[in-house]
């Protein structure tokens, strides 16, 4: 009786294990988070932002717009107003935005949370206009938050972006400066 031989698949080396776990391991949506404390810290924002944009933007900015337009506790001419619309749109804007965060568009995501940032001072003075005379300015404290949405994406978009601005800076400055040798630049040998 002979054994019967089994054949194994050859065992990996570490570089192509080590290429398998950065596969599969995770990066929160992306690879692209900066380096070392910087990375730590776009992770820890994007978790911020995450949070923030799900309280004010996802639960509050959308479900207060409608109750204010569909509530029977509301008086008809704050329902009637735009601030409400204005609201809902700058919170859609603010959830768009986070999508491109997590995807690594940190620059268009900058754009967009402006831009939703600039609905939300519209919607600051619309309800400052309507509550005129009124002791407050209206539901300011479930809105306002959101411009600090603003602030972490242009922090994230800076802790990703400006090492690499930086290191663009430097290699054309280097790429530009003479040589103490004689020798040609970079930039002259391409003429």
């Amino acid at each position: 009786m002979g054994r019967k031989q089994v054949k194994l698949p050859p065992q990996k080396g570490s570089k192509a294990r080590a290429e398998d776990k950065e596969k599969d391991s995770f990066f929160f949506f992306v690879k692209d988070q900066g380096t070392g404390a910087g990375r730590v810290a776009v992770i820890v924002l994007k978790v911020l932002e995450l949070i923030l944009t799900t309280i004010f933007a996802a639960v509050l900015g959308i479900f207060a717009p409608l109750c204010i337009w569909y509530g029977d506790f509301v008086a008809e001419e704050m329902a009637a107003d735009p601030s409400a619309g204005w609201w809902l749109a700058s919170s859609i804007v603010y959830i768009i935005g986070l999508f491109c965060v997590m995807l690594g568009k940190s620059k268009i995501a900058t754009v967009i949370h402006v831009i939703a940032a600039i609905g939300t001072l519209v919607t600051y003075s619309c309800y400052t206009r309507l509550f005129e005379g009124y002791e407050g300015t209206g539901p300011t404290v479930l809105y306002m938050p959101s411009l600090f949405i603003t602030v972490i994406t242009i922090a994230i978009m800076l802790i990703i972006n400006v090492p690499k601005w930086i290191d663009k800076h430097i290699e054309k400055m280097n790429e530009e400066a003479p040589s103490i040798l004689g020798e040609r630049t970079e930039k002259e040998k391409r003429r």
